[in-house]
């Protein structure tokens, strides 16, 4: 194992990560308030996170990412997220925790209107 310090620098952009939070919170209607109390912060602080001026502990970043359906290397990719994959993420947060009869129906009205898209 090599134990001599890297020369990398590594850096986290609060304001792409603040976005992200903030798309997928609007994308389930939740507001920052119930952000707040379902990750016990203040709401003002949830403001901060959202516009890139605080970063967040681990323990609030873990909920956060939990109550909001976001995968961890979403946030903390350094490439640029592709239109599709903002996309497919933005889809999962709309029917994560729906019943299973639901998520079925949302489905079949995607494939439907897919074949008169096309």
């Amino acid at each position: 194992m090599n134990t001599s310090k890297s020369n990398r620098t590594y850096t986290v952009d609060n304001v792409r990560i603040g976005d992200i939070i903030k798309q997928a919170r609007t994308n389930i209607n939740m507001t920052q308030e119930q952000l707040a109390e379902a990750v016990d912060v203040t709401p003002a602080f949830i403001g901060h996170i959202e516009r890139g001026n605080r970063s967040l502990s681990l323990t609030t970043l873990a909920g956060v990412v939990n109550v909001l359906n976001i995968p961890m290397s979403y946030l903390f990719s350094s490439e640029d997220i592709t239109q599709d994959q903002k996309t497919i993420n933005d889809f999962s947060q709309l029917i994560d925790g729906r019943p299973p009869k639901t998520k079925k129906a949302v489905l079949d009205i995607v494939r439907t209107a897919l074949k008169h898209l096309d």
